[in-house]
């Protein structure tokens, strides 16, 4: 499958991570799944991928931390941040940084989808 058909998902807790890999395979993705964001980071270093759906916190490197070290690294690929704990400071953060959806927990499989799709769209034509 293309790079194009492809997402990454960061979560520390595994059973959010297993259900997200999981709802979007079973739309037709490719996914990837990392449980930390240094994990991830390392990944996206040598590989490309059309999205990435991390959570917001987690131990060692943060989603926030995660969106900008992508940043750093010249790796443009639109991010969806999840959390369960939403803030109004992290999320103007989160999108200070470009990220492309801000949602909150539990995400329902047609809002992820939808967000997904739109993220993917718009890394296409590089918006």
């Amino acid at each position: 499958m293309s790079a194009a058909h492809h997402v990454c998902v960061v979560d520390d807790d595994q059973s959010i991570r297993i259900a997200l890999a999981s709802l979007l395979r079973s739309l037709e993705y490719e996914v990837e799944t990392f449980e930390s964001g240094t994990d991830a980071l390392r990944w996206l270093a040598w590989h490309q991928t059309a999205c990435v759906v991390s959570d917001l916190q987690m131990p060692g490197l943060s989603g926030l931390q995660l969106c900008q070290a992508m940043l750093d690294m010249g790796i443009r690929t639109p991010v969806l941040l999840i959390t369960a704990y939403p803030t109004a400071q992290s999320e103007a953060k989160a999108l200070g940084l470009g990220v492309h959806a801000f949602l909150t927990k539990p995400v329902s499989a047609r809002v992820l989808e939808m967000h997904v799709q739109n993220a993917i769209a718009a890394g296409l034509t590089g918006r």
